[in-house]
C-alpha cells in the first residue's frame, strides 16, 4: 500500500489557494482588526440607519356604492341590483387626477399645506409663480399617493404616505373629501344646466298653450254663434251653414287636442322641474366616505434598518477577514523568504 506524503499535497495546492481553516487562523492572528472593522461596519450602517428618514401611511376608505354595498337602501326593496365594477373602476382612476387633488390641496388646513410645501423643492422660477407651485404640489401629491379597490369589493382605499405621520392622515381624509365635492360640484352644475334649460322649454310652452288655448277659445265662440244663426236661417243658407259650424267643430276639436297634450307636457316638465329642484339639495348618498384615515402610530412598510445594521456588520466583517488573510499570507511569504 503507497504511503501518501501529506508535505506534497500541501505543495500541490496553489499558492493563492486557501481553505476555511485559514481564514480562522488569520481571524485567530488579527482578531483586534476583524473587530474593529466589524464595529466600524456597523456603526457606519448605524448611522446610515439613523438618518434614513421613517415613512407613515394613512388610509382612507370611500364606498363606491352605498347602495348596492347595503350601507344605504335607496332602492325599493324589491329591487334587485346589478354590480357594476366599471363605476368603482372609474372612482378609483378619477381620485387621482388633479382636477380632484386640487380640491383636496384647498381642503388642507394651513399648518398641513406648509408642512406639504415645505416637503416639496421648488425652482427659483416658482418663488413668485403660484400657479407653478400649486403644479408642483399637486404632482407631489399624486406621486405619494395610492388608490386602490381588491377585487369586487366595493371599498375604495385612499393611502398617502409621507414622512410625517399628521400630514399623511390629513392629505388621505383631504384627498377623500376632496373628491366627494368633486362629485357634489359635478352633481349641482349638471342640475343646474337641466333647470336653466327646462325653464326655457316651460317659458315656451306656457307660451304655445296660451296660444292654444285662445285658437280653442276662438273657435268655440265662432261655433257658438255659428249655431245661434241657424234658427233665422233657412234653405240654401241653413246648409251653407252647417258645413261652416262642422268647420269651425273640427278646428275646435283640433285646437282642444293641442291644449291637452300642450299641458300634458307642461306639466310633465313642471313635475321634472320641481324633482330636479328637490335633488339639489338632497346630500351625496350613493359614495360615502366610511373609514376617515387616523394618524398612523408607527412607520409603514418594511422596516429595512435592522437588515442594514446587520449587512454593516457582515461587510465590515468581512472587510476585516480579508484583509487579517492578506496579512497572514503576507506574513508566511516573509517567513519563506527568510528560510
Amino acid at each position: 500500500m503507497n504511503h501518501i506524503n501529506t508535505s506534497d499535497l500541501t505543495a500541490a495546492r496553489p499558492a493563492a489557494a486557501f481553505t476555511l481553516g485559514d481564514v480562522f487562523n488569520a481571524v485567530r492572528r488579527s482578531p483586534f482588526l476583524v473587530i474593529l472593522l466589524t464595529a466600524l461596519g456597523g456603526g457606519g450602517a448605524f448611522v446610515a440607519a439613523k438618518v434614513m428618514p421613517d415613512t407613515y401611511s394613512a388610509t382612507a376608505k370611500l364606498i363606491s356604492d352605498a347602495d348596492r354595498s347595503g350601507l344605504i337602501s335607496l332602492a325599493a326593496p324589491e329591487t334587485v341590483a346589478t354590480a357594476e365594477d366599471s363605476a368603482t373602476a372609474t372612482i378609483v382612476e378619477t381620485i387621482a387626477t388633479p382636477v380632484a387633488l386640487g380640491h383636496a390641496l384647498d381642503g388642507l388646513t394651513p399648518e398641513l399645506r406648509a408642512e406639504l410645501a415645505a416637503a416639496v423643492e421648488f425652482p427659483p422660477e416658482a418663488a413668485g409663480d403660484e400657479a407653478l407651485q400649486r403644479a408642483m404640489l399637486i404632482r407631489h401629491m399624486s406621486r405619494n399617493l395610492e388608490v386602490s379597490n381588491s377585487g369586487r369589493s366595493y371599498v375604495v382605499q385612499i393611502s398617502y404616505s409621507s414622512e410625517s405621520p399628521e400630514l399623511s392622515a390629513g392629505v388621505a381624509n383631504a384627498v377623500a373629501a376632496g373628491y366627494l365635492k368633486l362629485r357634489s360640484d359635478l352633481r349641482l352644475n349638471v342640475y343646474r344646466q337641466m333647470l336653466t334649460n327646462l325653464e326655457h322649454e316651460i317659458e315656451e310652452l306656457t307660451n304655445n298653450l296660451e296660444l292654444a288655448e285662445r285658437r280653442a277659445q276662438t273657435t268655440r265662440e265662432r261655433g257658438r254663434l255659428l249655431s245661434m244663426r241657424f234658427e233665422t236661417l233657412t234653405g240654401q243658407k241653413q246648409d251653407e251653414a252647417i258645413d261652416a259650424s262642422a268647420g269651425v267643430y273640427a278646428q275646435q276639436r283640433e285646437a282642444e287636442r293641442e291644449v291637452e297634450a300642450t299641458a300634458a307636457v307642461y306639466e310633465r316638465m313642471l313635475l321634472e322641474h320641481r324633482q330636479i329642484q328637490s335633488r339639489i339639495g338632497a346630500p351625496e348618498l350613493t359614495v360615502q366616505l366610511f373609514a376617515p384615515a387616523v394618524v398612523p402610530l408607527s412607520p409603514s412598510g418594511f422596516n429595512a434598518k435592522p437588515v442594514i445594521l446587520a449587512l454593516g456588520l457582515v461587510a465590515g466583517f468581512l472587510l476585516g477577514a480579508s484583509l487579517a488573510i492578506l496579512r497572514d499570507a503576507w506574513r508566511r511569504r516573509r517567513l519563506a523568504r527568510r528560510t
